[in-house]
């Protein structure tokens, strides 16, 4: 239970000296079970019985800090059977999420136990018609498991930055976001602070667990575009870098493209030319033709010396295309660029254009 409610309930005490206990509550305790009737353990019984309600002459006053009390039960009695990490979750959602209003409520449902400890939890929204009570919405699931490895893997504030920014903000389930960070992390984002950026951030964690897939699929190269990744969000994360880099965008173009029906053959490609090094982003291929591609977060990044290195490079391998992804910049490219490029073209006879590709990550 959290400082503010214990200081809230022990204020109430002090105040009405427990007058109020039998009160009607917004957060109802239902139990609801998916597939079987689940018995709560014995003493947990939050709700309350007919004729317990308070009389109307006992003041509006005294209802709200009844709703106040039933809270505090509510959340206490999540972290005697659930978790102290998964009563974090409802704090956060029950401090936060509008008033659902018409007289509905915030409420509990049981979905799986183990003996005495409840396993998982649903937040729903609930009606209650005198002893009946209906489940009219649910909000998100809460598994114990998945409350505490946010606490170990991240740290325990970010239980409360996920219940805020995915589950009350986007209206995401607590525990399909935990799942993605897992696999986020089994796919390579092995920095804490890395995966602690994303949640920062409010990216999308399914479409970021999505791009992250295709790019470690790739075999020539993958895992080393991962392994760029995730240097560049810890150090971004740490303050060692003022922006992102380009790796993430590259991610995506190269999940775009392998959606679009294209085969990346390789991608981080070191190259040498015979004015020096540079690398290929991406080398893909499609009906029988390779192409190269660049890739640049900012319109302000594109490098005309890279290119041209990159166009000698094509040349030497028989490849006539370069495209250059970008994700920010001007819809219609300055004449200076035009000029340049067709220069280039000109020198190494090899296509060169420009492809816009907004991000979901910056």
């Amino acid at each position: 239970m959290g400082w503010r409610r214990f200081a809230t309930f022990v204020l109430i005490v002090l105040f009405l000296g427990m007058t109020v206990s039998g009160a009607s509550a917004t957060a109802n305790l239902v139990n609801l079970p998916t597939n079987s009737t689940v018995k709560l353990p014995s003493g947990f019984n939050p709700e309350g019985k007919p004729g317990d309600e308070v009389q109307p002459q006992v003041g509006p006053i005294l209802i709200f800090v009844g709703m106040i009390l039933l809270d505090l039960l509510l959340s206490w009695a999540l972290e005697k059977y659930v978790s102290p990490e998964a009563a974090m979750v409802y704090d956060a959602v029950s401090l936060l999420i509008p008033d659902p209003g018409d007289g509905l409520k915030l409420g509990i449902k049981v979905l799986a136990k183990h003996g005495d400890e409840i396993t998982k939890y649903a937040i729903v929204v609930v009606k209650k018609d005198w002893w009946h009570t209906k489940v009219v919405r649910k909000i998100t699931d809460v598994s114990a498991s998945s409350a505490k490895w946010v606490k170990s893997a991240l740290g325990e504030k970010y239980i409360k930055e996920i219940a805020e920014k995915y589950v009350v903000k986007k209206s995401k389930n607590f525990d399909d976001v935990v799942n993605s960070l897992k696999r986020i992390q089994s796919l390579g984002i092995t920095s804490a602070k890395a995966r602690r950026l994303i949640i920062d951030r409010g990216w999308d964690v399914k479409k970021f667990e999505r791009i992250l897939s295709d790019a470690k699929s790739v075999k020539k190269g993958g895992s080393k575009l991962i392994k760029r990744i995730n240097a560049e969000l810890r150090d971004y994360k740490e303050g060692r870098i003022k922006k992102l880099g380009g790796h993430l965008y590259e991610a995506e173009v190269v999940s775009h493209l392998k959606r679009s029906g294209w085969r990346i053959k390789e991608v981080e490609k070191d190259a040498i030319t015979s004015v020096g090094k540079t690398e290929i982003d991406i080398i893909a291929e499609k009906n029988g033709k390779a192409v190269y591609i660049e890739c640049k977060r900012s319109f302000d990044e594109i490098d005309f010396g890279q290119i041209a290195k990159q166009a000698e490079y094509a040349k030497n391998h028989g490849v006539m295309t370069i495209k250059i992804y970008y994700a920010k910049g001007p819809s219609y490219p300055p004449t200076y660029t035009l000029w340049k490029f067709r220069e280039i073209s000109s020198k190494y006879n090899v296509d060169i254009s420009l492809v816009y590709l907004g991000s979901n990550f910056n």
